[in-house]
């Protein structure tokens, strides 16, 4: 018995080793262990431990024939290896077989997925009032993984601007940061990644700027735009079951409709927005298109078919705009809206057949302002 412990046959060892894919098998721990994360050095930091102990005496130990089969075997590291024996009790032989079962099993998912299925990972993110904020890179890459696709660079493609002060109330902001978008989008996406490939895309902006975006990256490559989710973890993970949203749109009845009258769009669907927020600030004659669901909510985008659905609505609507008004008068935008379906309707947006757009954006205390100009030669 005092020898058994060492009679882990070099096959078990290898096979070990491959379904583990040379990581720490710990939840939440991951570490690579045949690298040292401070020196670099190449060895082998790996320890096999016993989900039931060899010995009797050893933690969780129970009668079985082979304890060194490939069932009763995890690999860790040291530290974690230590933390499982001396806490027993906590660290149960159920929770440590559910621990290596869910970490082998995301290694074969994450090794099935074939070579051309990579993604350039983007992120882009602006300071909304005084707030800075960031993408978390690991929930990121875990919602792509979700969808079976993988990094194309270990190191995401940041088009965001740091360190800018400006505050999102100053009318400077939007077209200071479309500027640096601008410039961002040209260096980093255009000049490097091949058009037509896959972009997958982080953004947490003010909605002008996210609008901007997305009519910047518009069908040059192939973007999956990912939603910030409200919840501790897996912040940006689609769910695999939701329900479907329907959306609305309601337009002036043929004779309310004023020639002479601007024209608004509204997308109420983080909340509900009054009319008179709105004529308030392009006057009481506007012609008032609107976009809307039954329950606004910042956190009903939890599937990509929910943004489908969005874009084929709003392009519903901005068809039905050019063919009463044509394409050539401006369509006021006011978005009130989870950040990815303002991404997708700037992709979906065709500057050389659709109206130029004027996009607001709401201010606490201040109501909408002016944002960005898009449209054909008019970009912010």
């Amino acid at each position: 018995m005092a020898n058994e412990r060492r009679e882990v046959p070099e096959a078990t060892k290898r096979l070990l080793w491959g379904i583990a894919a040379g990581r720490c098998e710990f939840k939440g721990c991951n570490k690579l262990l045949y690298t040292h994360d401070v020196t670099g050095t190449v060895e082998n930091l790996a320890e096999k431990a016993h989900i039931n102990a060899v010995q009797p005496g050893g933690a969780r130990y129970i009668e079985q024939e082979d304890k060194n089969s490939i069932t009763n075997l995890m690999l860790v590291c040291p530290s974690c290896h230590t933390i499982i024996d001396r806490d027993q009790e906590f660290y149960s032989a159920d929770k440590l077989f559910t621990m290596k079962n869910e970490h082998e099993k995301r290694i074969r998912i994450l090794t099935a997925i074939g070579a051309e299925m990579k993604s350039h990972m983007v992120y882009y993110t602006a300071n909304i009032t005084d707030d800075r904020l960031s993408v978390d890179d690991s929930d990121a890459k875990r919602a792509l993984t979700s969808i079976s696709r993988y990094p194309a660079e270990w190191s995401p493609i940041d088009i965001g601007v740091h360190g800018s002060y400006t505050a999102d109330r100053d009318i400077k902001y939007y077209n200071e940061n479309a500027q640096n978008l601008e410039k961002a989008i040209k260096n980093k996406v255009l000049d490097v990644i091949e058009q037509g490939k896959s972009i997958a895309l982080f953004a947490i902006a003010p909605q002008p700027l996210l609008i901007y975006l997305g009519h910047r990256l518009n069908d040059k490559y192939n973007v999956s735009v990912f939603q910030c989710h409200r919840r501790e973890s897996d912040k940006w993970s689609w769910r695999e079951e939701y329900s479907p949203i329907v959306f609305r749109a309601t337009s002036p009845e043929p004779e309310q409709i004023n020639r002479t009258g601007k024209i608004a769009l509204i997308f109420a669907l983080s909340s509900s927005v009054n009319a008179e927020r709105i004529t308030d600030v392009i006057g009481s004659e506007a012609n008032i298109y609107v976009v809307s669901i039954e329950k606004p909510s910042r956190v009903f985008v939890t599937h990509p078919s929910i943004m489908d659905s969005f874009v084929e609505k709003s392009r519903e609507v901005m068809e039905q705009i050019k063919q009463i008004h044509g394409n050539k008068k401006p369509i006021h935008v006011f978005p009130v809206m989870p950040v990815s379906l303002a991404v997708r309707f700037g992709m979906d947006y065709m500057s050389k057949t659709d109206n130029p757009l004027i996009i607001y954006d709401e201010i606490a205390g201040q109501g909408f302002i002016q944002a960005l100009n898009i449209g054909e030669n008019n970009d912010y």
